[in-house]
């Protein structure tokens, strides 16, 4: 790996990409704007889910989509990262064979992955049921929503294609709003026809899915010119990416949802219910991170690519002071008034205010450490970056083993912040070791 000592430091604005303040904040909002969509359809859904099948009932959902979601991710197989790194060091109009080439690999590998782990999870869906949620009566909730699989890994696909092309607030939009808006306008009419089972929640999930993966690939297409001629990547350099990012998600996604899996079976299925509320409120504040890492990841590549030090410098201080900008408000209003907030959900759910202080306090540490994780994957560092994850979920797994069943919702909300915070300090050592930044990005000039 190239240490900072071997870039040579281009002077400021020499690349003619670098974001100004003013630019980066109002792209933020764009792209926050767009995707406030999803987090309210999923707060309404999260209401909906909790009014419908109770603390108990939407725990075991979200325990089943949970893990389908992670199986999705292999079937991903770090694309997403890797196409926003890829494919953001060739923007420019003379470099689009290169870009076809990588998204036509892209597209043959997440497919083709995607089949067979959905078809993988439908022939395993009762030993998945009886293990799992405990239910063997939930197989065909599994069986359904193992269909997600697909629709799912295309989306994730074409939405960091959209971003990689400097389309991050469509990108935004198709990764995080497009489908759960869907989905509650599905459910909207369901419900017109009556009371919703889990079974029919997750058949409208996919649906959904469906529709969603549908849009991005049109969007996609239509950003691409027409009769041009591939420039496939070495399919090595592809692989050997794509196979540590993948490690990189896996246990990212282990990070924020081993607690669903641990929780029904160490505390029961209604803290389950209880975590999966704080957490969603709180994940409001990881949005920001998604949103300014939408707008800065391609850049980030493409300023390592021609090894300008300085607009890198630049770029990484202002995302880091923009996340906190944004950040502070919702903080202040999520630690001052969580009880009101619970309570909407339903008097059971006030229960997770200890939980959710907790977790939005682990959020804002994830905030003003600023984009540590995507600075280290977007500058060929995704193996180190794996390797700290490894020691986060290291630290993670036992914790949640110790706190889970005497504090249920609290004790998980606790080991999973104080690993999001292990793991913020030591990416920070490691970007100012590895590229000469600050160990505080906020603090870069």
């Amino acid at each position: 790996m190239t240490s900072a000592s071997t870039l040579t430091v281009a002077a400021p604005g020499q690349s003619g990409r670098l974001l100004s303040a003013r630019r980066l904040s109002t792209s933020a909002m764009h792209a926050t704007l767009v995707r406030i969509l999803g987090p309210a359809s999923s707060f309404a859904m999260a209401m909906i889910l909790a009014s419908a099948l109770g603390a108990a009932g939407s725990g075991v959902f979200y325990v089943a989509l949970t893990l389908v979601t992670a199986l999705a991710i292999l079937a991903k197989f770090g694309l997403e990262t890797a196409l926003q790194r890829f494919v953001g060091a060739e923007r420019g109009s003379d470099r689009m064979p290169a870009v076809i080439g990588i998204y036509r690999q892209a597209l043959k590998i997440s497919i083709s992955l995607a089949a067979l782990i959905s078809a993988l999870c439908i022939v395993a869906a009762a030993p998945i049921a009886r293990s799992v949620l405990d239910d063997p009566n939930q197989a065909d909730l599994v069986r359904v929503l193992g269909l997600l699989i697909l629709p799912y890994t295309l989306l994730g696909v074409h939405s960091a294609m959209l971003k990689a092309l400097a389309r991050p607030a469509w990108g935004g939009f198709f990764e995080a709003a497009a489908w759960p808006l869907l989905t509650l306008s599905l459910t909207a009419l369901g419900l017109l026809h009556g009371a919703l089972s889990p079974y029919a929640i997750a058949v409208i999930y996919l649906l959904a899915s469906l529709l969603a993966a549908a849009g991005s690939y049109a969007m996609v297409r239509s950003r691409l010119p027409r009769g041009i001629r591939a420039a496939p990547m070495p399919a090595s350099t592809l692989y050997s990416s794509c196979i540590s990012l993948t490690g990189v998600e896996l246990i990212n996604y282990a990070l924020l949802w081993l607690p669903f899996i641990l929780l029904p079976a160490l505390a029961g299925a209604d803290e389950a219910g209880l975590y999966n509320v704080s957490h969603r409120l709180a994940a409001q504040l990881g949005l920001l991170m998604l949103v300014v890492a939408s707008i800065t990841s391609a850049r980030f590549a493409d300023h390592y690519r021609q090894r300008h030090l300085v607009d890198l410098r630049r770029l990484a201080g202002r995302a880091t002071r923009t996340l906190l900008m944004f950040g502070l408000p919702a903080t202040i209003v999520l630690l001052l008034w969580g009880e009101q907030i619970l309570h909407i959900f339903g008097v059971e759910f006030v229960a997770a205010a200890s939980a959710l202080r907790i977790l939005v306090i682990g959020q804002l540490i994830n905030l003003a450490t600023g984009p540590v994780g995507y600075l280290l994957a977007m500058t060929g560092q995704e193996r180190l970056l794996r390797n700290v994850l490894l020691a986060t979920v290291s630290l993670l797994l036992p914790m949640a083993l110790l706190l889970i069943p005497p504090f249920g919702a609290t004790g998980a909300a606790i080991a999973v912040s104080a690993a999001i915070v292990f793991h913020n300090l030591i990416c920070s050592r490691l970007v100012s070791q590895r590229l000469g930044l600050p160990f505080f990005l906020a603090f870069a000039r």
